[in-house]
Protein backbone atom coordinates (compact mmCIF):
# COMPACT_ATOMS: atom_id res chain seq x y z
CA UNK A 1 0.00 0.00 0.00
CA UNK A 2 1.35 3.38 -1.02
CA UNK A 3 0.57 6.51 0.97
CA UNK A 4 0.27 9.99 -0.53
CA UNK A 5 -1.01 13.39 0.53
CA UNK A 6 -3.90 15.07 -1.28
CA UNK A 7 -4.97 18.70 -1.07
CA UNK A 8 -8.47 20.07 -1.62
CA UNK A 9 -8.70 23.01 0.76
CA UNK A 10 -11.85 24.93 1.54
CA UNK A 11 -10.52 28.26 2.64
CA UNK A 12 -10.88 31.96 2.00
CA UNK A 13 -7.63 33.62 0.97
CA UNK A 14 -7.69 35.94 3.98
CA UNK A 15 -3.98 35.53 4.71
CA UNK A 16 -2.36 35.34 1.24
CA UNK A 17 1.26 35.05 2.41
CA UNK A 18 0.34 31.88 4.33
CA UNK A 19 -2.08 30.45 1.76
CA UNK A 20 0.25 27.63 0.69
CA UNK A 21 2.31 27.19 3.86
CA UNK A 22 0.53 23.96 4.80
CA UNK A 23 1.08 22.60 1.30
CA UNK A 24 4.80 23.37 1.38
CA UNK A 25 5.44 22.06 4.88
CA UNK A 26 3.35 18.92 4.47
CA UNK A 27 4.97 18.15 1.11
CA UNK A 28 8.37 18.53 2.75
CA UNK A 29 7.31 15.99 5.40
CA UNK A 30 6.08 13.59 2.71
CA UNK A 31 9.32 14.01 0.77
CA UNK A 32 11.43 13.07 3.77
CA UNK A 33 9.27 10.23 5.12
CA UNK A 34 8.75 7.84 2.23
CA UNK A 35 5.35 9.00 1.00
CA UNK A 36 4.71 8.24 -2.66
CA UNK A 37 3.13 11.42 -4.01
CA UNK A 38 1.41 14.74 -3.47
CA UNK A 39 -1.90 15.15 -5.31
CA UNK A 40 -3.10 18.60 -6.38
CA UNK A 41 -6.62 19.32 -7.67
CA UNK A 42 -8.04 21.62 -10.31
CA UNK A 43 -10.90 23.74 -9.01
CA UNK A 44 -12.49 26.99 -10.14
CA UNK A 45 -14.68 29.82 -8.86
CA UNK A 46 -15.42 28.47 -5.36
CA UNK A 47 -13.62 28.49 -1.99
CA UNK A 48 -13.96 24.68 -1.91
CA UNK A 49 -10.71 23.72 -3.61
CA UNK A 50 -10.33 27.15 -5.19
CA UNK A 51 -6.76 27.56 -3.96
CA UNK A 52 -5.80 25.33 -6.89
CA UNK A 53 -7.10 26.73 -10.21
CA UNK A 54 -4.14 25.17 -12.01
CA UNK A 55 -2.43 22.21 -10.33
CA UNK A 56 0.65 22.62 -12.54
CA UNK A 57 1.44 25.95 -10.87
CA UNK A 58 1.42 24.46 -7.38
CA UNK A 59 3.30 21.39 -8.63
CA UNK A 60 6.02 23.61 -10.12
CA UNK A 61 6.50 25.25 -6.73
CA UNK A 62 6.78 21.83 -5.09
CA UNK A 63 9.10 20.54 -7.81
CA UNK A 64 11.72 23.07 -6.76
CA UNK A 65 11.32 22.26 -3.04
CA UNK A 66 11.25 18.44 -3.08
CA UNK A 67 13.49 15.64 -4.31
CA UNK A 68 11.66 12.32 -4.07
CA UNK A 69 7.88 12.57 -3.84
CA UNK A 70 5.92 12.35 -7.09
CA UNK A 71 3.83 15.33 -8.16
CA UNK A 72 0.38 14.42 -9.43
CA UNK A 73 -2.57 16.29 -10.84
CA UNK A 74 -5.63 15.08 -9.06
CA UNK A 75 -7.07 16.00 -11.48
CA UNK A 76 -6.67 17.89 -14.76
CA UNK A 77 -10.20 18.61 -16.03
CA UNK A 78 -9.24 17.75 -19.59
CA UNK A 79 -12.31 19.13 -21.44
CA UNK A 80 -11.49 22.62 -20.11
CA UNK A 81 -8.07 22.63 -21.79
CA UNK A 82 -6.24 22.12 -25.04
CA UNK A 83 -4.00 19.04 -24.71
CA UNK A 84 -1.15 21.17 -26.10
CA UNK A 85 -1.31 23.44 -23.06
CA UNK A 86 -1.62 20.53 -20.63
CA UNK A 87 1.54 18.92 -22.04
CA UNK A 88 3.46 22.22 -22.13
CA UNK A 89 2.61 23.05 -18.51
CA UNK A 90 3.35 19.64 -17.06
CA UNK A 91 6.51 19.17 -19.14
CA UNK A 92 7.89 22.23 -17.32
CA UNK A 93 7.09 20.55 -14.00
CA UNK A 94 8.60 17.29 -15.21
CA UNK A 95 11.84 19.10 -16.01
CA UNK A 96 12.03 21.01 -12.74
CA UNK A 97 11.27 17.86 -10.76
CA UNK A 98 13.61 15.57 -12.68
CA UNK A 99 10.79 13.40 -14.03
CA UNK A 100 8.32 13.07 -11.14
CA UNK A 101 5.03 14.01 -12.86
CA UNK A 102 1.87 11.88 -13.14
CA UNK A 103 -1.62 13.01 -14.15
CA UNK A 104 -5.16 12.03 -13.27
CA UNK A 105 -7.69 13.16 -15.85
CA UNK A 106 -11.24 14.15 -15.01
CA UNK A 107 -14.29 14.91 -17.11
CA UNK A 108 -15.50 17.64 -14.74
CA UNK A 109 -18.91 17.70 -13.10
CA UNK A 110 -19.75 21.26 -12.10
CA UNK A 111 -21.52 23.26 -14.85
CA UNK A 112 -20.15 26.54 -13.47
CA UNK A 113 -16.58 25.40 -14.15
CA UNK A 114 -17.49 25.26 -17.82
CA UNK A 115 -17.86 28.99 -18.16
CA UNK A 116 -14.30 28.44 -19.40
CA UNK A 117 -15.60 26.22 -22.23
CA UNK A 118 -19.41 26.16 -22.23
CA UNK A 119 -19.70 24.26 -25.51
CA UNK A 120 -17.76 21.31 -24.05
CA UNK A 121 -19.94 20.45 -21.05
CA UNK A 122 -22.47 18.20 -22.79
CA UNK A 123 -19.88 15.93 -24.40
CA UNK A 124 -17.18 16.28 -21.73
CA UNK A 125 -16.86 12.52 -21.19
CA UNK A 126 -16.28 11.79 -24.87
CA UNK A 127 -13.83 14.69 -25.09
CA UNK A 128 -11.80 13.33 -22.18
CA UNK A 129 -11.26 9.91 -23.70
CA UNK A 130 -11.03 11.28 -27.24
CA UNK A 131 -8.10 13.53 -26.34
CA UNK A 132 -6.07 10.76 -24.70
CA UNK A 133 -4.21 9.65 -27.85
CA UNK A 134 -3.21 13.23 -28.67
CA UNK A 135 -2.08 13.83 -25.09
CA UNK A 136 0.14 10.75 -25.20
CA UNK A 137 1.50 11.59 -28.64
CA UNK A 138 2.43 15.13 -27.64
CA UNK A 139 4.10 13.94 -24.44
CA UNK A 140 6.12 11.41 -26.42
CA UNK A 141 7.36 14.14 -28.79
CA UNK A 142 5.28 13.29 -31.83
CA UNK A 143 3.88 16.10 -33.95
CA UNK A 144 0.26 16.91 -34.66
CA UNK A 145 -1.09 18.94 -37.55
CA UNK A 146 -3.37 21.84 -36.65
CA UNK A 147 -4.76 24.96 -38.28
CA UNK A 148 -2.81 28.15 -37.46
CA UNK A 149 -3.90 31.78 -37.25
CA UNK A 150 -3.92 32.35 -41.02
CA UNK A 151 -5.79 29.14 -41.82
CA UNK A 152 -2.80 27.05 -42.85
CA UNK A 153 -2.14 23.52 -41.61
CA UNK A 154 1.05 23.37 -39.54
CA UNK A 155 2.90 20.60 -37.72
CA UNK A 156 3.21 21.28 -33.99
CA UNK A 157 5.55 19.70 -31.43
CA UNK A 158 5.50 20.83 -27.81
CA UNK A 159 8.41 22.20 -25.78
CA UNK A 160 10.08 21.80 -23.40
CA UNK A 161 10.49 18.10 -23.89
CA UNK A 162 9.69 16.26 -20.64
CA UNK A 163 12.18 14.10 -18.81
CA UNK A 164 9.88 11.07 -18.87
CA UNK A 165 9.22 9.55 -22.28
CA UNK A 166 5.81 8.29 -21.19
CA UNK A 167 3.17 9.59 -18.81
CA UNK A 168 1.48 7.55 -16.09
CA UNK A 169 -2.24 8.40 -16.23
CA UNK A 170 -5.22 7.93 -13.90
CA UNK A 171 -8.91 8.41 -14.69
CA UNK A 172 -10.93 10.04 -11.93
CA UNK A 173 -14.01 7.93 -11.13
CA UNK A 174 -16.73 8.84 -8.65
CA UNK A 175 -19.47 6.21 -8.32
CA UNK A 176 -20.42 5.07 -11.82
CA UNK A 177 -19.26 1.50 -12.44
CA UNK A 178 -19.03 2.31 -16.14
CA UNK A 179 -16.30 4.85 -15.39
CA UNK A 180 -14.23 2.20 -13.62
CA UNK A 181 -14.73 -0.13 -16.57
CA UNK A 182 -13.75 2.63 -18.99
CA UNK A 183 -10.53 3.22 -17.07
CA UNK A 184 -9.79 -0.50 -17.28
CA UNK A 185 -10.56 -0.67 -20.99
CA UNK A 186 -8.20 2.24 -21.67
CA UNK A 187 -5.41 0.77 -19.55
CA UNK A 188 -5.48 3.70 -17.12
CA UNK A 189 -5.13 3.76 -13.36
CA UNK A 190 -8.09 4.85 -11.20
CA UNK A 191 -8.41 7.77 -8.78
CA UNK A 192 -11.56 7.48 -6.69
CA UNK A 193 -12.92 8.54 -3.28
CA UNK A 194 -15.32 7.52 -0.55
CA UNK A 195 -17.57 10.50 -1.21
CA UNK A 196 -20.39 9.01 -3.24
CA UNK A 197 -19.36 5.43 -2.38
CA UNK A 198 -19.08 3.40 0.80
CA UNK A 199 -16.51 0.67 1.26
CA UNK A 200 -18.99 -2.10 0.41
CA UNK A 201 -19.73 -0.40 -2.92
CA UNK A 202 -16.08 0.20 -3.76
CA UNK A 203 -14.99 -3.45 -3.88
CA UNK A 204 -17.23 -4.53 -6.80
CA UNK A 205 -16.21 -1.46 -8.79
CA UNK A 206 -12.55 -2.35 -8.36
CA UNK A 207 -13.38 -5.87 -9.49
CA UNK A 208 -15.16 -4.45 -12.56
CA UNK A 209 -12.09 -2.33 -13.29
CA UNK A 210 -9.75 -5.34 -13.13
CA UNK A 211 -12.06 -7.40 -15.32
CA UNK A 212 -12.26 -4.63 -17.92
CA UNK A 213 -8.47 -4.39 -18.05
CA UNK A 214 -8.24 -8.11 -18.74
CA UNK A 215 -10.96 -8.06 -21.40
CA UNK A 216 -9.14 -5.34 -23.31
CA UNK A 217 -5.70 -6.92 -23.22
CA UNK A 218 -4.21 -5.11 -20.21
CA UNK A 219 -2.65 -6.90 -17.27
CA UNK A 220 -5.41 -6.79 -14.62
CA UNK A 221 -2.88 -6.72 -11.80
CA UNK A 222 -0.78 -3.76 -12.95
CA UNK A 223 -3.43 -1.04 -12.96
CA UNK A 224 -3.37 1.01 -9.77
CA UNK A 225 -6.39 2.05 -7.72
CA UNK A 226 -5.86 5.19 -5.64
CA UNK A 227 -8.53 6.13 -3.10
CA UNK A 228 -8.82 9.57 -1.57
CA UNK A 229 -9.52 9.39 2.18
CA UNK A 230 -10.08 12.25 4.64
CA UNK A 231 -7.25 11.90 7.14
CA UNK A 232 -6.27 13.10 10.58
CA UNK A 233 -4.50 10.56 12.79
CA UNK A 234 -3.82 11.28 16.46
CA UNK A 235 -3.29 9.82 19.91
CA UNK A 236 -6.83 8.53 20.39
CA UNK A 237 -10.19 8.39 18.64
CA UNK A 238 -11.68 10.69 21.24
CA UNK A 239 -8.94 13.29 20.94
CA UNK A 240 -9.18 13.29 17.15
CA UNK A 241 -12.97 13.66 17.23
CA UNK A 242 -12.65 16.74 19.42
CA UNK A 243 -10.17 18.34 17.02
CA UNK A 244 -11.79 17.53 13.68
CA UNK A 245 -15.55 17.58 14.26
CA UNK A 246 -16.26 21.31 13.95
CA UNK A 247 -13.92 22.01 11.00
CA UNK A 248 -15.11 18.87 9.22
CA UNK A 249 -18.76 19.89 9.55
CA UNK A 250 -17.91 23.31 8.11
CA UNK A 251 -16.01 21.58 5.31
CA UNK A 252 -19.02 19.41 4.47
CA UNK A 253 -21.38 22.37 4.58
CA UNK A 254 -19.20 24.36 2.20
CA UNK A 255 -19.39 21.65 -0.45
CA UNK A 256 -23.16 21.07 -0.52
CA UNK A 257 -23.91 23.38 -3.44
CA UNK A 258 -21.06 21.86 -5.47
CA UNK A 259 -22.33 18.30 -5.09
CA UNK A 260 -26.07 18.99 -5.46
CA UNK A 261 -26.15 17.56 -9.00
CA UNK A 262 -24.51 14.26 -8.01
CA UNK A 263 -25.85 14.06 -4.45
CA UNK A 264 -29.44 15.42 -4.69
CA UNK A 265 -30.46 13.99 -1.33
CA UNK A 266 -27.84 16.13 0.40
CA UNK A 267 -29.06 19.25 -1.40
CA UNK A 268 -32.73 18.58 -0.55
CA UNK A 269 -32.20 17.80 3.10
CA UNK A 270 -29.16 19.82 4.05
CA UNK A 271 -29.05 21.00 7.62
CA UNK A 272 -27.28 20.33 10.91
CA UNK A 273 -28.84 16.88 11.38
CA UNK A 274 -27.80 15.62 7.97
CA UNK A 275 -24.32 17.07 8.30
CA UNK A 276 -23.98 15.38 11.70
CA UNK A 277 -25.01 12.10 10.08
CA UNK A 278 -22.46 12.61 7.30
CA UNK A 279 -19.72 13.32 9.83
CA UNK A 280 -20.53 10.17 11.79
CA UNK A 281 -20.48 8.15 8.59
CA UNK A 282 -17.05 9.46 7.68
CA UNK A 283 -15.64 9.15 11.19
CA UNK A 284 -16.85 5.61 11.75
CA UNK A 285 -16.58 3.91 8.36
CA UNK A 286 -15.12 6.07 5.57
CA UNK A 287 -12.01 7.89 6.74
CA UNK A 288 -8.68 7.81 8.51
CA UNK A 289 -9.96 10.04 11.30
CA UNK A 290 -8.85 8.61 14.62
CA UNK A 291 -6.09 6.76 16.37
CA UNK A 292 -3.23 4.88 14.74
CA UNK A 293 -4.89 1.47 15.35
CA UNK A 294 -8.22 2.67 13.93
CA UNK A 295 -6.60 4.17 10.84
CA UNK A 296 -4.40 1.11 10.34
CA UNK A 297 -7.39 -1.21 10.48
CA UNK A 298 -9.26 0.92 7.93
CA UNK A 299 -6.34 0.89 5.49
CA UNK A 300 -6.21 -2.87 5.91
CA UNK A 301 -9.85 -3.04 4.79
CA UNK A 302 -9.04 -0.97 1.71
CA UNK A 303 -6.06 -3.18 0.89
CA UNK A 304 -8.25 -6.27 1.09
CA UNK A 305 -10.60 -4.69 -1.48
CA UNK A 306 -7.76 -4.13 -3.93
CA UNK A 307 -6.83 -0.51 -3.24
CA UNK A 308 -3.15 0.13 -4.02
CA UNK A 309 -2.70 3.65 -2.71
CA UNK A 310 -4.33 5.86 -0.09
CA UNK A 311 -4.35 9.55 -0.99
CA UNK A 312 -4.71 11.25 2.40
CA UNK A 313 -6.74 14.47 2.21
CA UNK A 314 -5.40 16.46 5.15
CA UNK A 315 -6.48 20.08 4.51
CA UNK A 316 -10.15 20.15 5.47
CA UNK A 317 -10.09 23.05 7.93
CA UNK A 318 -8.17 21.84 10.97
CA UNK A 319 -5.60 24.52 11.92
CA UNK A 320 -2.34 24.11 10.04
CA UNK A 321 -0.27 23.57 13.18
CA UNK A 322 -2.49 20.70 14.36
CA UNK A 323 -2.53 19.17 10.86
CA UNK A 324 1.26 19.20 10.71
CA UNK A 325 1.57 17.84 14.24
CA UNK A 326 -0.62 14.88 13.20
CA UNK A 327 1.60 13.82 10.30
CA UNK A 328 3.98 11.68 12.42
CA UNK A 329 0.96 9.63 13.55
CA UNK A 330 0.00 9.15 9.90
CA UNK A 331 3.56 8.07 9.22
CA UNK A 332 3.15 5.33 11.84
CA UNK A 333 0.24 3.99 9.78
CA UNK A 334 2.32 4.18 6.61
CA UNK A 335 5.17 2.26 8.23
CA UNK A 336 2.77 -0.52 9.24
CA UNK A 337 2.24 -1.20 5.51
CA UNK A 338 5.73 -0.29 4.32
CA UNK A 339 8.13 -1.84 6.82
CA UNK A 340 11.62 -0.47 6.64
Amino acid sequence: MDFSLLFFANRAADDPPAEYELLFRAADFADHHGFTAVWLPERHFHPFGGSYPNPALAAAALAARTRHVRLRAGSVVLPLHDPLTVVENWAVVDNISGGRVDLALATGWNPDDFVLAPDRFADRRARTTGQLPLLRDLWAGRTTTLRNGVGADTAVRTYPRPVQSDLDLWLTCSANTASFEQAGALGLNVLTALLLLNTAELAPRIAAYRAARERHGHDPDTGRVTTMVHTFVGESDRAVREVVRTPFLKYLESSVDLWKEQWPELARHQGPQLLDHAFERYFRTASMLGSVPKATAFVGELAAMGVDEVACLIDFGVPDSATLDALPYLDQVRRAFQPG
